[in-house]
């Protein structure tokens, strides 16, 4: 039932597919804030302290992080700097902002005088290939792999940068992102033993990504305190459809009827007795 739900949302749920693969991030931008998308900024403490949580798990300083779903590297700038969602949001779209032209020497010297962290090397996987090649372009992706995993096996020179991964993230994608995305990502890294944290919008299920994952030996946690706002609904069908698949499901919807907002539940996979917060999903692994 959950697979029946999630391709009759597909049909309802707002489509960005049309600003997602420009050769500059202005209209992806300008789509977002006109539904005040905020995950990124939401997610970035979630990150942040999980961040920590696996350093001194692993002592490891350097972490190298794969974004499925990168797109233009906002998880990596967000991540990397000390900006913000609206930070971003006025540089680009603003009439005078820093980053309302289309000069690639301005863009990248914005982001090189922001400081960019290099204890955290971002690889970002996104089947737009200008919005890759952009986040690439301005420094902020060590490497990036412009495909569609739902359709293709990754190559050799793919698989080796995704090798030695410390953590995999995304925020968003799931719902265009299935289990063989996730499966042949986590494969090319399995050696590593990543952790994998994923925010899903509601009412994406996320046990089919999870029992791929069981396949590697992982354990998935269902986050409650971590849920977060992902951005408005975009029309009243959208919200309705939604609100009826979270009933279908069985997801309590009382934020998104109270709020006017669509949330996102945060999952946390990681080998058994390395992650001390959340409950198990037992349809993981039962």
């Amino acid at each position: 039932m959950a697979r029946a739900v999630r391709n009759s949302i597909q049909w309802v749920k707002h489509d960005f597919s049309g600003a997602y693969n420009r050769k500059w991030p202005h209209a992806y931008f300008r789509a977002h804030l006109a539904l005040d998308y905020m995950l990124p900024d939401r997610a970035k403490p979630v990150f942040e302290r999980i961040f920590a949580d696996y350093r001194r798990r692993r002592n490891k300083t350097k972490l190298k992080i794969i974004d499925i779903g990168c797109s233009y590297g906002v998880n990596a700038t967000l991540l990397r700097t000390d900006l913000d969602l609206d930070d971003l949001y006025a540089a680009y779209l603003g009439s005078s902002g820093p980053l309302s032209g289309r000069h690639e020497i301005e863009h990248r010297a914005f982001f090189r005088n922001r400081g960019l962290r290099d204890d955290i090397q971002f690889v970002g996987v996104d089947p737009s290939f200008r919005a890759v090649r952009y986040a690439r372009n301005q420094g902020l992706l060590e490497a990036g792999i412009p495909a569609n995993l739902e359709t293709r096996e990754l190559t050799v020179k793919e698989r080796c940068a995704l090798a030695d991964a410390d953590i995999i993230i995304s925020t968003g994608c799931v719902g265009y992102a299935t289990e063989r995305t996730f499966a042949r990502v986590y494969d090319a890294s399995a050696a590593s033993r990543p952790w994998v944290v994923v925010f899903a919008m509601h009412p994406f299920c996320y046990d089919d990504i999870a029992a791929a994952l069981r396949g590697y030996a992982l354990e998935t946690r269902l986050v409650d305190r971590f849920r977060q706002r992902q951005r408005r609904f975009s029309t009243i069908t959208e919200r309705q459809a939604i609100l009826t698949a979270m009933a279908e499901l069985g997801i309590e919807d009382r934020l998104e009827r109270t709020t006017g907002y669509v949330f996102a539940s945060c999952y946390i996979s990681a080998p058994p007795g390395e992650v001390p917060y959340g409950r198990t999903l037992v349809s993981a692994v039962g």
